[in-house]
């Protein structure tokens, strides 16, 4: 027994389906139904998407074109989760600060430590994730019409769109290279 396993309760390795149900309901309950949970939940769709447009791509791309391609967008792929996981962070600690139940967006207490203006901030991180997603898309097709050039090139604007994403939350990092990932 690996010690993931050991760790989650008995339950989540008979039905791992309820624990990621348990911890979206309490993901739900900590951020509300307010501007917060908004912003956090169209970063999380987009990141949704692009997962579902890498898992196309590696089903697709079996040949060394499509392999090297689904390797660059799995790179940013693993990067946008950790983008996710900031945004989750940050809104969770917005939500504490200043609490949203509607679409105003509250002014957030200097005394917080939270970045200025944090709902444009994660609002851009959206926009740059969603943009991340459909170059992926592009990438997919690309490949899919048999022009590797320019799915590799759309690979690399996936990475620059994720790198904007991070930009935006003000966690730099270094800058991909490799296969399209410039």
């Amino acid at each position: 027994m690996r010690a993931r396993e050991r760790s989650s309760p008995w339950w989540g390795r008979l039905a791992p389906g309820l624990v990621r149900r348990r911890e979206e309901r309490a993901l739900e309950a900590a951020l509300g139904e307010g501007v917060w949970r908004r912003a956090h939940d169209r970063v999380h769709r987009s990141v949704d998407r692009y997962h579902q447009v890498l898992d196309g791509v590696a089903a697709d791309g079996a040949d060394d074109p499509g392999a090297r391609v689904a390797q660059a967008l799995a790179g940013t792929g693993t990067e946008l989760v950790a983008v996710l996981d900031e945004v989750r962070d940050l809104a969770l600690a917005a939500q504490r600060a200043a609490p949203s139940q509607g679409l105003d967006v509250p002014a957030v207490p200097a005394s917080a430590g939270l970045p200025d203006e944090l709902h444009r901030r994660l609002s851009r991180v959206g926009t740059a994730v969603a943009t991340a997603a459909e170059a992926a898309t592009m990438a997919r097709v690309s490949l899919r019409g048999a022009r590797p050039d320019v799915a590799l090139e759309r690979a690399g604007a996936a990475a620059r769109a994720a790198a904007t994403a991070r930009r935006h939350l003000g966690v730099e990092q270094a800058p991909p290279s490799g296969d399209g990932g410039a």
